[in-house]
């Protein structure tokens, strides 16, 4: 038998030519894809014009989960992300929102804000540091490290600093955000991971590409006419963007980035651009080539979070032609990027699951045009009355520390010091909101800790709380409403989108498995997003993450 026969032979049979033995059933690389606030609808409501190598190509060669759903309230990005990766809910692993207010300190924090870290590579000074410290349980990224004495090699890349930070866990390699708010917008990092970003990081910054997308006019991949499944490109439910005159084509970003500059979130244009989610692929991939992912016998892991959806949606709504476009563009940056992975790591070597951290309502006002339930959930209202409320009761309307859109906060210090029973005034609270519009549901903290839920909106509320961040009283609105501080926004004049319900619009979202030991199928079987942790850890024999309440998904791993 010759020589090249016999190395073939090995080499199939799991041999590596360095001596070491590579188990085939595991992938010598794991990609964890979130798209920002994808619907699962998204997939086949554009699906006649995506090719056929992206999402395409994930759905008719993996296994897709058509009814998964988040099993908590709020669903927010730093939430979601925390979620997906933790394999539990805000109620464990304390990411409860993507900020929240500390009662203790009468402070608002961050989600992954941290003052004694800074922030690495800005070409600015910027102090503003952060880490994952406030995430309370490991992640599969941590797992996959404890588990590999830290060989794998674990990196996390988003534009947003929450999308890169909490995937990556407390002990990833690196997590890389883009950093809009110094010039000219750098991919950065923390202190928490490292003292000076590496030699290819530098030089991806450098180089200037950033600052080459942007200076791009954005037109539509086909002519506007052709865009059947959008409303008109002038729709009154979309912002504006500065600089321009009209929600509408084209966005000549090189111009209107003028404006920006002045506001010191020049950068923040690309968040809003299809170039966007180009420049991250552009960066996930120098980082899986120059970390030497997916080289070895040992599994590594990226993570990575594509945020313009979630900006677009939010400024133009889901029923806008600039929507419907991004989507088709990032279909085009998943056949690029699985075409590299197909290349580099090889077909059948790398395991991908695409997913994403909330869904989002349709605009309000296209809502309420088309005579659909909708409306507006009033917060500095509902402050206002239960301010003049607890003023009558108790004569001090001091006890009222922050109404937090669906949390809260009391100020139990002085509740204390007033000789009044906290529970008691968490349900007189509860009582009295409870009668408002548009609040369908009101729990105190007391129930919430001393109850247990198993199904419905109360469940979900009690899945979204930690006792020592999540306030006093915790609602729940009617469906199809939106949050709003606003006092003078009108129904008719509501722009964009946006989500935190635990209603299916915000909570259904794709969930696709393609690669490694993945059969082709779906399922439209009922399950969370914190089931795809622990099946990862099943997957990769693995330790499931401390703090897991999801569930092994038993299709994927026949």
């Amino acid at each position: 038998m010759n020589r090249i026969l016999i190395v073939s032979l090995l080499l199939l049979n799991g041999f590596s030519l360095n001596g070491q033995t590579r188990d085939l059933s595991k992938p010598k690389l794991v990609v964890g894809i979130v798209v920002d606030q994808m619907r699962f609808d998204q997939l086949y409501k554009y699906e006649e014009r995506y090719g056929e190598g992206g999402f395409k190509r994930i759905l008719n060669e993996g296994f897709n989960f058509k009814n998964a759903h988040f099993n908590y309230t709020p669903t927010v990005t730093a939430a979601g992300h925390a979620s997906i990766y933790t394999g539990t809910t805000p109620s464990i692993h304390g990411i409860i929102g993507n900020s929240w207010y500390d009662q203790f300190n009468e402070v608002e924090v961050g989600n992954v804000n941290d003052a004694t870290e800074v922030i690495i590579g800005s070409k600015d000074d910027n102090i503003n540091g952060t880490s994952p410290r406030k995430l309370l349980s490991t992640t599969i990224s941590d797992q996959l490290r404890l588990g590999s004495n830290f060989k794998s090699k674990v990196i996390s890349v988003s534009l947003k600093d929450r999308g890169a930070i909490l995937p990556g866990g407390h002990t990833a390699n690196a997590a890389y955000w883009h950093d809009y708010q110094t010039s000219p917008g750098y991919f950065v990092s923390s202190s928490f991971y490292m003292d000076n970003l590496p030699d290819w990081v530098t030089s991806f910054n450098e180089s200037g590409i950033a600052n080459t997308y942007l200076d791009t006019v954005w037109v539509p991949l086909y002519p506007i006419s052709s865009y059947s499944e959008s409303d008109v490109d002038d729709s009154p439910y979309e912002r504006i963007l500065r600089g321009k005159s009209s929600p509408t084509f084209p966005y000549n970003f090189k111009e209107i980035r003028k404006p920006y500059r002045e506001l010191g979130v020049e950068y923040q244009m690309l968040w809003i651009s299809p170039n966007g989610n180009t420049l991250l692929t552009d960066f996930a991939i120098e980082a899986i080539e120059n970390e030497s992912l997916g080289s070895d016998s040992i599994t590594d892991l990226i993570n990575i979070s594509y945020s313009v959806p979630d900006v677009v949606g939010h400024t133009f709504g889901l029923q806008s032609i600039e929507l419907e476009d991004i989507y088709l563009r990032l279909d085009m940056e998943i056949e690029r990027l699985l075409n590299y992975l197909d290349k580099t790591i090889g077909k059948d070597d790398y395991l991908l699951f695409l997913t994403s951290d909330h869904g989002a309502i349709q605009n309000a006002a296209f809502l309420n045009k088309h005579k659909l339930p909708t409306g507006i959930a009033r917060i500095n209202e509902y402050e206002k009355a239960l301010r003049r409320h607890i003023r009558s009761k108790y004569r001090n309307e001091s006890l009222l520390l922050k109404f937090d859109y669906e949390r809260v906060y009391l100020n139990r210090k002085l509740i204390d010091e007033s000789g009044l029973e906290l529970r008691s005034v968490q349900q007189e609270v509860a009582d009295f909101l409870i009668n408002l519009d548009g609040i369908r549901l009101t729990l105190t903290a007391s129930q919430l800790q001393n109850e247990e839920y198993k199904t419905g909106t109360r469940a979900q509320i009690q899945k979204g709380f930690h006792p020592k961040r999540a306030g006093d009283v915790l609602l729940a609105f009617e469906p199809g409403l939106i949050q709003n501080i606003d006092p003078e926004l009108k129904i008719n004049t509501v722009q964009g989108t946006t989500h935190g319900s635990g209603y299916a619009y915000d909570t259904h979202v794709p969930l696709i498995w393609k690669g490694t030991g993945i059969q082709k199928g779906e399922s439209t079987r009922k399950i969370s997003i914190t089931d795809i942790a622990p099946s990862l850890a099943m997957i990769l024999n693995l330790q499931m993450p401390n703090g897991t309440t999801g569930i092994p998904l038993m299709e994927i791993l026949k």
